[in-house]
């Protein structure tokens, strides 16, 4: 049976002020009686420079699903000019010699100067991927347009350590007790609108208590995880999706003896947590492949 999250949660908000370390102290806490009439109360505790950090993540991550392709040349350029610099200075005079990056794109053979261009661009593009917190995808229009989604393992490991005292207050006799508060809880977050640059990390959905799928389901993630480190985690989206604005679940793989819905994606059985399982059941139906991304 599942409750309204109007039924189901009470949110409150507070921040004290005069906290040690010159920060303010971020109290956040959730009451509310749970299916089997137990009323609940959890809490987590951060300050106002953690906060200020993942607000500051989620621009980065609005800036990197806006502009791709801008964001991208925006941290590669100035380190390609460095490489063409040192290409030209270490070159034998014979060789070509780069003027600008225009150049050294629309040079590509088999000289070494070439090869040592290229292979700094691909380094670089990497390193921009990773600080970008993205990764590149095909877009299902026109490959030749620009395409990245959330890279949801990289969040996952950078932000679930802030969780993890709250995570805990979820640990119960069982895993499927301790999943059943946790899907109580996430249902009752109000839904935030799917949204194609928008992504908001786990501290900043709870703070502004909302969310939409793929950050519920990074949240959950980020507290399952603590209780059930030993079973996968996977973030599931269609490959038709763009950014950060397709639905997706989370899902424990099916020896975790976990209740749900089962859906199976390269042999593998994964037991959906998060979301609406019949609109699973549809995009199968409608032969929209399904993408599983492990967490860990």
């Amino acid at each position: 049976m599942k409750l309204t999250p109007a039924l189901l949660l009470s949110l409150t908000l507070c921040t004290t002020l005069g906290a040690t370390s010159n920060a303010s102290e971020i109290n956040m806490s959730w009451q509310w009686q749970s299916t089997d009439g137990q009323r609940k109360h959890f809490q987590l505790t951060t300050d106002d420079q953690v906060m200020a950090a993942s607000r500051h993540e989620m621009s980065l991550l609005k800036a990197s699903l806006t502009n791709p392709l801008e964001t991208l040349y925006a941290y590669i350029s100035p380190r390609l000019y460095n490489s063409i610099n040192l290409i030209n200075q270490s070159s034998p005079e014979t060789a070509t010699k780069f003027r600008n990056l225009e150049q050294a794109f629309t040079l590509r053979d088999d000289s070494m100067e070439s090869l040592l261009f290229w292979q700094a661009y691909q380094q670089y593009q990497e390193d921009a991927f990773y600080q970008m917190r993205v990764i590149p995808c095909v877009h299902p229009a026109n490959r030749k347009l620009p395409c990245v989604r959330p890279d949801y393992s990289q969040l996952f490991y950078h932000f679930k350590g802030h969780l993890k005292p709250l995570a805990q207050q979820f640990a119960a006799k069982d895993l499927a007790t301790s999943v059943s508060l946790l899907q109580e809880w996430l249902n009752a977050i109000p839904p935030q609108p799917e949204q194609l640059d928008h992504f908001a990390p786990p501290l900043q959905a709870l703070q502004d208590n909302k969310a939409d799928s793929d950050e519920k389901a990074l949240l959950m993630a980020s507290l399952l995880a603590e209780l059930a480190p030993q079973y996968v985690l996977s973030i599931i989206y269609p490959d038709i999706s763009i950014g950060s604005v397709s639905p997706a679940w989370l899902a424990i793989t099916a020896d975790s003896g976990v209740p749900g819905d089962v859906v199976v994606i390269n042999n593998q059985r994964h037991v959906l947590l998060t979301g609406s399982s019949l609109l699973a059941q549809q995009m199968t139906m409608a032969k929209i492949p399904l993408i599983s991304e492990s967490l860990y």
